[in-house]
């Protein structure tokens, strides 16, 4: 039995794969597309009995069935995402650098003016901005590097 030489014409064109198993450029894995989530026909049943199944989860919900009821509720009274009150911190505004200001924020939150969650929350915002204020200053130093050669 001879060894497979890499690159054979014949493997790529049956199973539109390279050597490496990747497929080949213009050679598409699933050439008949993404199958519809929901065939046309069955979609046009489920909208004409849209109000009979409707009906029969509430019937089924007043009747005591405790899932039914729940379906329902969660359709009319969705569970509320928990929202913080605004937090206003002086310091953070007359705070001349980013640590400057992560500092008033642990101030506020040792002082009960803020809530520990949002303080770290504030904090991990603070320390987003210092990642791309260092992106964009090693840009800047690239582009002038670059500029000089």
């Amino acid at each position: 039995m001879e060894p497979q030489q890499p690159n054979q014409p014949d493997m790529q064109e049956a199973t539109g794969r390279n050597n490496k198993g990747r497929f080949v450029p213009g050679q598409s894995g699933n050439p008949a597309g993404r199958p519809p989530a929901m065939p046309p026909e069955l979609r046009q049943r489920l909208t004409e009995a849209s109000a009979d199944i409707i009906e029969g989860v509430i019937s089924a919900a007043r009747g005591g069935d405790m899932q039914a009821a729940r379906l329902v509720l969660e359709r009319i009274a969705p569970v509320t995402r928990s929202t913080a009150a605004p937090v206003y911190i002086p310091e953070l505004e007359q705070a001349a650098t980013l640590s400057d200001k992560a500092q008033a924020v642990i101030n506020a939150v040792a002082r009960g003016e803020c809530p520990p969650d949002i303080g770290a929350t504030m904090i991990q915002a603070l320390g987003a901005c210092a990642k791309i204020i260092e992106i964009d200053e090693l840009e800047r130093r690239l582009s002038a590097l670059e500029a000089n050669q």
